[in-house]
């Protein structure tokens, strides 16, 4: 037991140290809270290898500010209370909830049910209590009736639930297909979001069009077992994947609000997918103009990254009042010039006194393989 403790103790302090080289910054938009949140991740109360105080401080010290505790709720999965610990399936949750008002960390009431393709795997978070759902699901043998019976108590305590990593080859190897099981559940109005980013297989541009398709709510998760300074290499520039979370207020209840909206976004692997409209207030204050000045023939705009994304502009060829470059990288916490002059000669300057700058920003999609267009307008000195 001494062992178990200080393996826990060491996972903890390199989680730590890790993460306070690699702290995810998002500023708030003029009408939301913009939330950074894991909605997805286990300990030791299932499969992980992670105690639930330890979750919470990982997530204090990356920034992270939401935090759902999903642990596996099937019987086959609770390996501590099946081994005489005294609890329930509630038990991770409970702890870390105690933990995360301490540390500054919203902690969602979840559980995960796991069951065989199809259905493959959900999460029921806002939840009361997981033994119910577990209880339901457990009781059927069948893959599909099990998980309608899970899915059907977690309504009952009005839940919200996320069909997880569809696009995991463990379930779908050769296709990421929508099976008729799904959507059954879906009609049932069983399914509100969908895990389009799961760490072990990445980002599924399939589940990102079923949520434009059938108005899901875009989700992402780490869906981590182990220690996260085990799972992100800091020294590389890592940054946990994360929900962007557009919320009023920041509150159980303001991230329930804001995921039942459907206002959020991905930010993973330094790329960002979600809906114009909030890829829109995102940018306005991630990357800000901040001094435009006129010399010679040349306006030089200055932009700003506020934040911990990264900006591959792309010049968009529908702009043709004034001449740019035609890519620049704005890394996080940066600035970068852009020299703007006439689009008919070099070393002549922009003739209007206003114009507009326009760019695809290729790191950000609103749809598969489509790039967020983002304008601004630039004033001469």
């Amino acid at each position: 037991m001494k062992n178990i403790y200080l393996f826990l103790c060491v996972c903890a302090l390199g989680t730590l140290s890790m993460s306070a080289q690699n702290k995810i910054v998002i500023p708030d938009t003029k009408d939301y809270l913009v939330l950074t949140g894991d909605m997805h991740i286990h300990t030791v109360f299932s499969d992980g290898t992670v105690w639930p105080t330890t979750r919470v401080d990982e997530a204090a010290a990356e920034g992270v500010e939401v935090l759902c505790m999903t642990d596996h709720i099937d019987d086959r999965h609770n390996k501590l209370i099946k081994k005489g610990y005294k609890g329930d399936r509630n038990e991770s949750y409970k702890i870390a909830a105690s933990r995360g008002k301490s540390r500054g960390v919203i902690v969602i009431h979840g559980g995960e049910v796991s069951r065989g393709m199809p259905p493959g795997h959900f999460n029921t978070l806002f939840i009361s209590d997981a033994e119910p759902i577990a209880m339901a699901s457990d009781a059927q043998k069948d893959h599909q009736k099990g998980m309608m019976a899970a899915m059907a108590e977690a309504q009952k305590q009005n839940a919200f639930c996320v069909w997880n990593h569809p696009h995991w080859a463990a379930q779908q190897q050769l296709k990421v297909k929508w099976h008729k099981e799904h959507q059954q559940i879906y009609a049932n109005g069983y399914m509100h979001g969908i895990e389009a980013y799961n760490s072990s297989d990445g980002f599924s541009n399939d589940a990102f069009q079923w949520a434009i398709d059938k108005n899901l709510t875009l989700i992402s998760g780490s869906d981590s077992h182990g220690p996260m300074f085990r799972e992100i290499n800091a020294k590389a520039g890592e940054l946990r994947p994360v929900t962007l979370i557009f919320a009023k207020e920041a509150s159980v209840e303001g991230v329930r609000e804001a995921l039942l909206a459907h206002r959020t976004a991905i930010f993973a692997d330094g790329n960002v997918y979600g809906s114009a409209e909030l890829l829109q207030k995102l940018v306005e204050v991630c990357l800000v103009v901040k001094s435009v000045t006129q010399s010679g023939h040349t306006t030089k705009v200055v932009f700003e990254n506020n934040s911990s994304i990264p900006f591959r502009l792309k010049r968009s060829e529908s702009d043709d009042r004034a001449a740019y470059s035609y890519f620049t990288l704005v890394h996080p916490f940066e600035t970068q010039s852009y020299g703007c002059t006439s689009p008919t000669a070099y070393k002549a300057p922009v003739a209007e006194d206003s114009f507009v700058l326009s760019f695809d920003i290729e790191n950000f999609f609103v749809a598969p393989g489509k790039n967020f267009n983002y304008k601004v307008t630039i004033q001469k000195p």
